[in-house]
């Protein structure tokens, strides 16, 4: 089969399993304790409350009509993946329904909601924009704000988000908007998790008069490369050798005390590598 083909197809299975866990997050937790962290999924748990909606065709009849309009303003190659996910995660959120209770959540814990409800709705969304497509709804809408507008995107969705917030807050009272807040900023970090990965290695800059020794160090003790920048110190006006190398997080901790047995005089900055690719690390191109 076309690698092509076997590509796309492990593409949507991927996808559905990230909108099943998605639908999972709603239904178990999200709803049952009243908690509308923004998007129209927290529309529809605020509908779901008033009249006894169905959740999952609240969701999609909010969210096909703001795609026609995405389409209109982005053009007809806006996202297949998008309209894709539109209809399964209303589908998902209405199918699980029928074998869990919305009225009573699993937990009495209300924090415990927020957190693992956020948690399932981050890993959802985030696998849907890894993939490069989205659940709709606030996003549709923060694109269209920050093209006219001119307000980045992220703060567009916070302002939809908080309008949502705001609305369930006048129905279901303060606490629960408050959890919603909590449960919408753990939604968030579980998207970059998601996306940006664990961090499993990091950066360091060296600048070190003892130059050759700690080059040494890191090529025949850490079996590790880099790269060497020419740079001028901004007071002394001096010329100087930068190290900058990607090692493990378990091998930084080597990488310091090895320089500083070296050169305690050695300046040296680490910071995070969300992904690294190339050799000795993630391949370049990695298949589904």
């Amino acid at each position: 089969m076309n690698k092509i083909i076997v590509k796309k197809i492990n593409e949507y299975i991927i996808m559905n399993i990230g909108l099943i866990v998605l639908a999972l997050g709603i239904d178990l937790f999200l709803i049952p304790s009243k908690i509308a962290a923004g998007g129209v999924s927290g529309l529809a748990t605020i509908a779901y409350h008033l009249w006894k909606f169905p959740p999952g065709i609240f969701m999609i009849l909010c969210n096909i009509p703001l795609f026609i309009v995405g389409i209109k303003f982005f053009g007809k190659g806006y996202g297949v993946k998008t309209l894709f996910a539109i209809i399964m995660l209303s589908v998902y959120t209405d199918m699980l329904s029928l074998f869990i209770d919305l009225e009573h959540c699993v937990t009495d814990n209300i924090l415990l909601s927020a957190i693992y409800g956020g948690i399932l709705a981050g890993i959802g969304i985030g696998v849907m924009m890894k993939l490069g497509g989205s659940t709709g709804g606030t996003d549709i809408i923060g694109q269209m704000v920050n093209k006219y507008l001119k307000i980045p995107i992220g703060y567009a969705m916070m302002m939809i988000d908080s309008v949502v917030i705001l609305i369930a807050a006048s129905i279901f009272g303060i606490e629960p908007a408050l959890y919603a807040i909590i449960s919408l900023y753990t939604t968030g970090r579980m998207i970059n998790l998601v996306i940006d990965g664990i961090s499993y290695s990091k950066v360091a800059y060296i600048i070190s008069d003892e130059y050759e020794k700690v080059r040494t160090v890191i090529l025949d003790d850490l079996f590790r490369g880099g790269t060497v920048f020419c740079s001028k110190g901004l007071y002394t006006n001096k010329e100087k050798n930068v190290i900058m190398t990607v090692v493990r997080n378990r091998d930084i901790h080597d990488l310091k005390e090895k320089v500083e047995k070296i050169d305690k005089k050695a300046f040296i900055i680490i910071t995070e590598a969300h992904e690294v690719l190339g050799e000795g690390f993630k391949p370049l191109s990695k298949e589904i």
